[in-house]
């Protein structure tokens, strides 16, 4: 809340009178720290545990309002390097008594205030929520918050709830033994929420956690909470108030937060950041004025503590954990490496790639060595063909949570959905369940799609880690033993809120088109901007000195540069050869149009629009998220991704002229609520010859085929028939093949007689060739 200056004569800090929004975060620097870190070497001090030598802002270390050392780097198995500024000082502790005394006036203030505001939000709520409960954690933060609540509030209309990860380090766990000890609070009641699930076993099962795919707060942390305060209540769907310890200074997405907010983390419950304005130097203050538990681990120089092993931990704080608490990280520094799909098989190779900190940004299961899919989904005729080799739940419940189903006969099915009904085919036999539905809900209804895939992704991979029963705040669904869905449920679909329908899938799904693809890349290549008329004529205009003139902002270039690229506009930031082709041409035209958009159908989000949207059907703006939401996409992402869809489908002939697509807008902010694919009218006959030699240059060089593989689009492939890009039908393909068989014999050759529709191009020409001819 306040700013603060070094106090030379104590060796701590004053507070000013002054706010601050964000905080440096000092913290106390004590022995055991400065040994891990090497600085005995450099400076000479007792090996005293009580009272700290200095502060420590960030990687800087500052010994009485001097930075005295700073640290670089780091790594799991490598200390940071030492930058030493003053050698050979001789430490002296700092005074926290008088540290204490000369802030005791602002920090008194702020505690009453702190104390008040407890209270008075205590008053207001009592009649709202079944109960009010502190969440601990055993790091400052909580210490902190439960020492004021106690002190604002009588300590029978409150408890404390210890979130155990099973990932904990051992000086939480000593410390959640002496919290109930503790003086004066004795009389507050403690509990424990943990998973029935080992951690372990769950970084094999879902892959370990990485910061986009971090399960492991729902499993371990948040579900086990709400199915504590359940069985605490005796109420499925209860009101509570969680105290938190979330402070605005920790970060820019923190200091955002409402003090009080409901849904913020689970349906129907408060929370409450009651110590949201504080940083750490008045949490320390605090700690230190009321002799308060202490966790041991900040002494060795953890910043937070928290799981042993995190994606979210520095480099720097992971060497200090490891180095202090080895046994605790090696169990899970090994499912790291056992579940990996790099062949990592020397100690070098090990200590490498845990060192670059690599598996944190795990996003789906292409990383993991040891998957086994369970789940399939294609699309197969005018059908959705689901398959699960070995179901680990009954899908007869789970599909209750969706709708009501109706036995034909041994396979086929009638769920009924709201106040429509639907039929689906489905074999349930040793060799596992398969499931089948019309494709074309998926445009009729995306939503019940979506439900209907999630069920049967439940089916293959639940292992019962309760997250999905945490949701349901009626209580009909149980999964101590077995899922059960009771028959009463209201089909309100919160336990299908888990992101994908089961964490497990989440985590472990391959990017579409299997692994088999390599690393897949972003959908999300424009961000909201795509591509405007006005930064297309500028960059024709200026060709090579585009660079130098734009007007763009730097990421709106970025992003422009990368959609130049994409469309072979651009090579190296100059002037490519196709766009000199082009600009012969004249970029106002249909035909340049033409050869941007086969071009563009080899990049990651026009080609994924190309291959999912079918010509003449009618898609609503929230299949189309569902259908991103497929590929893995949040929802932040999907809306970018249809804001550039907007501008392209807008802003240059690709929209109607070519048939990419028209779009429907609404509001101010012209948010797109439906677009449909047409297709190009009057093809130009050399585009789609350029289009046929990248077709078959993107299939390794396959020069021979026929058009009906061109016109069979089911085929998984690298290469994108002009078929598909254009919408041309067969007759009209035909017609074009044949004239360009006459008017370019060097190119092309066909034959369409005795049934036989044979297609062979030059195998001495190229795309490039192609161009040539325009």
């Amino acid at each position: 809340m306040y700013t603060y200056e070094w106090d030379v004569s104590t060796g701590g800090y004053l507070l000013t009178k002054t706010a601050s929004k964000f905080s440096k975060e000092p913290r106390p620097v004590y022995y055991k720290e400065l040994d891990i870190l090497g600085f005995d070497k450099c400076w000479n001090y007792e090996k005293q545990d009580d009272i700290p030598y200095m502060w420590a802002e960030s990687s800087q270390y500052i010994y009485r309002g001097r930075i005295v050392a700073k640290t670089i780097g780091g790594s799991l198995y490598n200390p940071p390097k030492l930058e030493v500024y003053e050698e050979g000082l001789t430490l002296r502790p700092i005074d926290l008594k008088a540290m204490v005394d000369k802030n005791s006036e602002i920090m008194n203030s702020l505690v009453n205030d702190t104390i008040k505001k407890v209270y008075i939000t205590f008053l207001e709520y009592r009649t709202k929520v079944d109960a009010f409960y502190v969440a601990f954690s055993g790091g400052k933060d909580s210490i902190v918050l439960l020492d004021i609540v106690q002190r604002a509030l009588p300590h029978d209309e409150f408890f404390v709830v210890f979130g155990d990860t099973d990932m904990e380090c051992e000086d939480t766990y000593k410390v959640r033994e002496e919290i109930e000890r503790f003086k004066g609070y004795q009389d507050i009641s403690f509990h424990t929420a943990k998973s029935h699930l080992k951690a372990t076993d769950t970084w094999d099962i879902f892959g370990p956690p990485s910061q986009t795919l971090r399960w492991c707060c729902s499993v371990h942390k948040t579900s086990p909470q709400i199915i504590l305060l359940r069985k605490l209540l005796n109420k499925s769907n209860f009101k509570g108030m969680a105290f938190t310890g979330i402070r605005k200074d920790e970060s820019i997405s923190r200091s955002k937060y409402e003090t009080i907010s409901e849904s913020e983390k689970h349906d129907g419950q408060y929370s409450f950041n009651a110590i949201d304005t504080w940083n750490t130097a008045e949490l320390f203050l605090y700690i230190y004025q009321n002799d308060l538990i202490f966790n041991p681990s900040y002494k060795e120089g953890n910043s937070r503590v928290g799981c042993v092993v995190c994606p979210m931990s520095t480099l720097k704080n992971e060497y200090i954990r490891n180095a202090s608490s080895s046994t605790e990280t090696k169990p899970f520094i090994r499912k790291i490496i056992t579940n990996s799909s790099k062949s990592l098989e020397t100690d070098k190779d090990k200590e490498e790639f845990l060192a670059c900190g690599g598996w944190k940004a795990r996003r789906n299961g292409l990383e993991l060595g040891n998957v086994i899919l369970n789940y399939d989904e294609k699309i197969e005729g005018n059908n959705i063909v689901i398959k699960i080799p070995n179901p680990k739940t009954n899908w007869k419940e789970w599909i209750k949570t969706i709708g009501s189903i109706i036995s034909i006969d041994e396979t086929k099915y009638c769920i009924k959905y709201g106040d429509k009904q639907y039929d689906f085919i489905l074999t349930d036999n040793e060799f596992g369940i398969i499931a089948v539905i019309d494709s074309i809900l998926a445009r009729e209804n995306p939503q019940f799609v979506k439900g209907f895939k999630q069920v049967f992704r439940k089916t293959a991979y639940c292992i019962r880690c309760r997250v999905c029963e945490s949701n349901c705040v009626q209580g009909y669904l149980n999964m101590v033993d077995e899922v059960k869905v009771d028959d009463k449920c209201l089909k309100c679909q919160k336990c299908h809120k888990v992101d994908m329908g089961c964490l497990i899938y989440k985590s472990i799904m391959m990017p579409k088109g299997g692994s088999g693809m390599g690393e897949k890349k972003s959908l999300n290549s424009y961000s909201t901007h795509g591509v405007q008329k006005e930064w297309i004529k500028s960059y024709f205009e200026h060709k090579d000195n585009f660079k130098n003139n734009h007007l763009l902002g730097g990421p709106m270039f970025n992003f422009f540069k990368r959609f130049l690229r994409d469309a072979e506009l651009m090579e190296n930031e100059n002037f490519s050869s196709t766009a000199i082709i082009v600009d012969d041409i004249g970029i106002e035209t249909d035909v340049a149009w033409g050869i941007i958009l086969t071009n563009l159908s080899y990049a990651p989000q026009v080609g994924w629009y190309i291959k999912n949207i079918e010509f003449d059907q009618l898609y609503t703006r929230e299949s189309i998220i569902l259908m991103l939401e497929d590929e893995g996409v949040n929802k932040r992402g999907s809306n970018q991704i249809l804001s550039a869809y907007r501008r392209i489908l807008m802003e240059t002939p690709l929209g109607e002229n070519i048939g990419l697509g028209k779009v429907e807008l609404k509001g101010k902010n012209k948010t797109v609520t439906s677009i449909i694919r047409t297709s190009w009218k009057n093809p130009d006959p050399k585009v789609i010859l350029y289009g046929l030699y990248k077709f078959a240059e993107a299939c390794g060089d396959y020069y021979q085929f026929t058009l009906s593989r061109l016109l069979n689009h089911d085929i998984d492939s690298n290469g994108v028939s002009p078929t598909l890009i254009f919408g041309i039908e067969r007759d009209v393909m035909t017609k074009l093949l044949s004239g360009l068989s006459v008017n370019h014999p060097d190119f092309i050759t066909v034959g369409f007689t005795h049934d036989l529709d044979n297609i062979t191009l030059n195998r001495d020409k190229t795309s490039a060739d192609v161009l040539e001819l325009f």
